[in-house]
Parts: C-alpha cells; structure tokens; sequence
C-alpha cells in the first residue's frame, strides 16, 4: 500500500535537480543543509519574480543580486540597524505602501520575529497588485535567536491557514527538506565535534538519505508562493 504524504502539497526543493545541488555554503559549514534547501526552494521561486519587487525584512539584501535580481526595480523594507540596510524603515505590520504598489512581495526567514503574523500577510497582501506574487520562506525548526523577537515556528497546516485567511491564493510550497535533513541539522546543532570533516560527513550522509528516503513526516521550514487574485472590475498587469 503506498505511503500518503505528510504534507501532501509540499514539494522538495532538490528533487528535479540531478547531481549535487548548488549552494553559497560548503558542504563542511554546519548551517550547510538549511542553506541548501532554502536557496534551491528559492532557486525554483525564481520564475515568479517581475516588476516592481519589496523585500520585507529585507535585513542585507542576500538575496537582491541573486534569486531576486529578475525585478526590474527592488525596494527593500526593515527597522534600521547594524544588520539592516533598508531603502524604507517600516514594520512588516505596517507596511508605508499604497495599495497595490508591487508586482512581487518577498519575505524571507522573517515571520518567526513578526509578533503579528497574520497582519503582516495581510498587509503583504494589500500592497501587491492583483495577478502578483508573494514569495515567503520560515523555518519549522531553528533555535532560539534574535532573542527576544523569535516568537512562532510554521506547522504546514498553519502557515497554509495564515495564507488562505489573507485572501492570497496558494501556487506552490516547498517542504525545506525531508525528515533526514531536519534530524541532520540538529545534530549538527548538538553535535560536540568541531572538525570540519565531521560535519562535512554529517551533511553528506544526512541529504544523500534525505534526497532517497522519502521520509517527511517534519522538515526544516517552508518556502510558499502565493498569488493575489484578481477581484471584479480589476485586470493583471
């Protein structure tokens, strides 16, 4: 009898890429499998990227010249500090857009801080044009951090939840890996050995079972690309 999915919507980022999968950090850094399925589940997010583009929480901009240089203009929205270059200070629950204003929405590894999440996606929401996209990253398991602004972590059912009372429209959601990536990126965190070799044989064993094994019963985060939907009287652009 065959297995029903966990998250039956959820695709992962590296299945239709044959051979070793492109990513910024070596296979040996110990953050190495949540860098790879997120940049890869971005990777594939590409296609739905035009026009006019806000990044909220937008921090250094890593993604600016890379995943998201396919926006013809980038705005980058964020409170301002040493970790922060935003072109507009605002919160993400108050965004200081008129309605309507952007093409592409992103928001990566943010609402985890977002002590409102709801009405950051509704305000997400609010500043894209109808027929545009969101494209939103957060983690189901990290640790603490950004201490004391880490409010939530994102089970599949919720976050979906979050999306569809925004009013936005679920295109695609990439699970950041199966169950073997997640119990690799522990161990990495708990793992007493600093070699170098030791985590590049953790990373190696770990997304090698992670790509065969179709285990998802957890992952490591969520990657979703929702669409704002055209309302009467409205056209996309």
């Amino acid at each position: 009898m065959p297995r029903i999915p966990t998250h039956p919507l959820a695709e992962h980022p590296l299945d239709r890429l044959p051979g070793k999968p492109e990513c910024s950090l070596p296979l040996s850094n110990r953050t190495y499998l949540t860098a790879v399925m997120l940049e890869n589940s971005l990777r594939q997010s590409m296609p739905y990227v035009k026009g006019r583009l806000l990044d909220v929480g937008c921090g250094q901009r890593p993604y600016e010249k890379t995943f998201f240089a396919g926006a013809t203009e980038y705005i980058g929205c964020d409170y301002l500090s040493d970790r922060s270059r935003p072109d507009v200070v605002c919160s993400a629950t108050e965004l200081t857009f008129p309605d309507n204003s952007f093409d592409t929405v992103v928001s990566t590894e943010v609402l985890e801080h977002v002590p409102e999440p709801q009405r950051a996606i509704n305000e997400m929401h609010r500043v894209l044009k109808p027929g545009g996209h969101l494209i939103l990253s957060t983690p189901m398991y990290w640790p603490r951090h950004e201490v004391p602004y880490d409010f939530f972590r994102y089970p599949y059912d919720g976050l979906i939840h979050l999306v569809n009372t925004s009013g936005l429209e679920l295109v695609r959601i990439f699970n950041r890996g199966r169950s073997y990536s997640m119990v690799g990126q522990v161990l990495q965190h708990t793992n007493p050995f600093r070699a170098r070799f030791v985590s590049w044989l953790i990373n190696r064993f770990f997304l090698w079972c992670d790509r065969r094994l179709k285990q998802d019963t957890i992952t490591l985060g969520w990657t979703v690309i929702a669409s704002k939907p055209a309302t009467r009287g409205e056209k996309k652009s």
